[in-house]
């Protein structure tokens, strides 16, 4: 199921890719920039999976199969990374998801490894939670994260079909969804994040739909 777990991300990277390639065309923007290139050196990728910016808009970048994250100035800049493959702290297997809180603290989802993993700004490891299963703050090949305004983590939960809910330091607080095609079910769930007024919209990768959910 990795497989096919790495390909629905990628499948989804490449619809939000093509949705914002869309909405540009549409709304007349104009290029500005690019960067990278296959391989393993500074500032190139390996299929990367996933993007994310801090508040002075420096990216964060999973390059998936060099098992690491990059970080790049606003222009493209390579400026730091980190990582390598392996399960330990620092390490990874095939990071997926990646956010950044309000206090530049960085999050990635380990598909692989079924965890997720808290840096500091410069890569400097701060914590860890999650494990292969399906009980509560366990993993079954996580594959996106968000954070929300509070500084909570939702997850992803690939193949358990759901999304979980942590505080900043990995404390389990909620998770909701089942397989199914009613209401609040996911089929792979591949994407999730949030509006201004704290909404959840969750990308239903097999449902072909978004499910929106309020805060309680």
């Amino acid at each position: 199921m990795s497989r096919h777990g790495v390909l629905y991300g990628a499948v989804c990277v490449c619809l939000m890719l093509a949705l914002v390639a869309t909405a540009a065309q549409a709304q007349g923007y104009s290029f500005v920039t690019k960067w990278g290139s296959e391989g393993s050196g500074d500032g190139q990728f390996n299929n990367p999976d996933n993007v994310a910016l801090d508040a002075s808009g420096n990216v964060y970048v999973s390059d998936g199969w060099n098992n690491r994250i990059q970080k790049f100035a606003p222009d493209g800049s390579f400026l730091a990374k980190w990582g390598s493959r392996g399960v330990g702290d620092g390490q990874f297997d095939h990071p997926t998801g990646v956010a950044v809180d309000a206090s530049g603290n960085v999050y990635v989802a380990e598909l692989r490894n079924h965890r997720i993993q808290k840096f500091a700004s410069d890569g400097s490891f701060l914590a860890k939670w999650g494990s292969y299963g399906v009980g509560d703050g366990q993993l079954n090949e996580p594959i996106g994260v968000a954070v929300d305004a509070s500084g909570n983590v939702y997850v992803v939960d690939l193949v358990n079909h759901r999304i979980q809910k942590f505080a900043s330091g990995g404390s389990f607080l909620a998770k909701w969804g089942s397989y199914g095609v009613g209401d609040g079910q996911f089929k792979i769930p591949s994407g999730v994040a949030f509006d201004a007024s704290g909404n959840v919209y969750v990308a239903d990768y097999k449902n072909h739909r978004i499910q929106k959910f309020a805060p309680r």
